[in-house]
């Protein structure tokens, strides 16, 4: 007797997990009902006949061959819609499974997955501008942020079909969490990856692939870190030295005139005479597009800046490849910049990026104003100057407010 009941319940538990459809009548109307695991949905067919009409098992209307023949692919497929959820290891949702089976919904094989939509947002809105919009390296900067999220949805689902519908709010910080955890990078680098993910996500909803994005409220405050510049002194130590090496002096005089005009690495190697615009007063002027976002800068020559322009006005090298300047390849710049760092005893390690927010700090600390610098520089907002490029220093601080004081006759 016992044995007979445990064979009911294991019938009974295998066809609570089996989805099954069931025609039911509500007058004349033809409805069906969906059961999986447990739980069911009901729709109207939008079909009706006598109930007497209406056989269940085999779904046939008597007398009706068109309307069997719909009914009976209504439930057809529900059922092929279900089986992809399975074969893609998809959750099977009833009501999303209802919605592609009738129509309602685009068919699933329309809505890319989760990675497919980072590979087509990398592909479509990067990979197509590369080039135009976008530098190189800042494409391959892309392609790693989608790699690592790939592995988290990988490590973390074990599904490389999952829907998108099926991320979840908790998955912003769960990202960055496993971002520090894994390979180590540090708060800032980490949010890079949710942040890129949340982006995606909303170009997903552009494409009506999904109606909301669950991280829609994912906001993560990044950390402040120091901005390293160089001091006035170190600069006047830079230009008071002399190097034997031909390239050990090219590469500082393409570094201090980083310095006093903000120029990137990408931007100081193309710069030729077509930049350079004499105004009404005789200065000299440097006018430029950024090669990172195509921001213009607007960049005034002060006497240091001019005196390096001048310096190789002449030069061989320049005038073949028709640049205002001999610059190296980045690496080489960077590499050379850590020699002449230990020769000059500056206790900052020096890149090309150094330079420019040693540019940002020099001029806000001698009163520029903010605003100003941010159009050398090229940024929209002031903000991105002021928390990533400008240097805090106690000394700008003391001066400011002895600066005040002589204004004020309080000194």
């Amino acid at each position: 007797m016992t044995k007979v009941k445990q064979n009911a319940t294991k019938v009974k538990t295998s066809r609570t997990k089996r989805l099954t459809v069931q025609p039911y009548m509500r007058g004349d109307a033809i409805y069906l009902k969906v059961f999986h695991n447990g739980k069911s949905i009901a729709f109207s067919t939008g079909l009706t006949c006598k109930p007497s009409k209406l056989q269940k098992d085999s779904l046939i209307i008597e007398g009706d061959e068109s309307a069997t023949d719909l009914l009976q692919t209504m439930r057809s497929d529900i059922q092929r819609t279900y089986a992809d959820f399975l074969i893609t290891k998809r959750h099977p949702d009833l009501r999303e499974i209802r919605d592609i089976a009738l129509n309602k919904k685009r068919n699933v094989a329309d809505i890319p997955t989760v990675i497919q939509c980072l590979e087509k947002y990398l592909k479509e809105e990067f990979e197509a501008l590369e080039g135009i919009e976008y530098e190189k390296k800042t494409v391959e900067k892309k392609r790693f942020l989608v790699d690592r999220i790939k592995q988290y949805i990988l490590t973390r689902y074990g599904n490389r079909y999952l829907n998108l519908s099926d991320l979840k709010p908790i998955d912003g910080q769960s990202l960055v969490n496993f971002c520090k955890k894994t390979f180590g990078h540090g708060h800032n680098h980490a949010v890079l990856h949710a942040e890129f993910l949340k982006r995606t996500l909303n170009y997903a909803i552009a494409n009506e692939w999904i109606d909301k994005n669950p991280l829609a409220f994912f906001r993560p405050k990044r950390e402040r870190k120091a901005v390293i510049a160089l001091k006035e002194s170190d600069l006047l130590r830079l230009e008071s030295t002399t190097f034997f090496g031909r390239e050990y002096n090219y590469v500082r005089d393409v570094f201090l005139f980083c310095c006093y005009t903000g120029l990137a690495y990408v931007d100081v190697s193309k710069l030729c005479s077509s930049h350079l615009v004499t105004l009404e007063n005789g200065d000299l002027l440097i006018k430029i597009q950024r090669g990172k976002n195509g921001n213009q800068c607007i960049i005034p020559v002060v006497p240091q800046a001019l005196q390096l322009i001048e310096k190789y006005s002449n030069n061989a090298d320049c005038l073949h490849r028709e640049r205002i300047f001999p610059v190296f390849s980045n690496q080489v710049m960077n590499r050379v910049l850590k020699e002449i760092q230990a020769l000059c005893g500056i206790d900052i390690r020096l890149t090309t990026h150094v330079a420019r927010k040693t540019c940002a700090s020099y001029y806000i600390a001698n009163g520029v104003p903010l605003t100003s610098v941010a159009t050398m520089l090229g940024h929209t907002k002031t903000s991105t100057t002021e928390q990533y490029y400008t240097q805090r220093s106690e000394e700008a601080v003391i001066q400011h407010i002895q600066d005040f004081q002589q204004r004020k006759g309080l000194k």
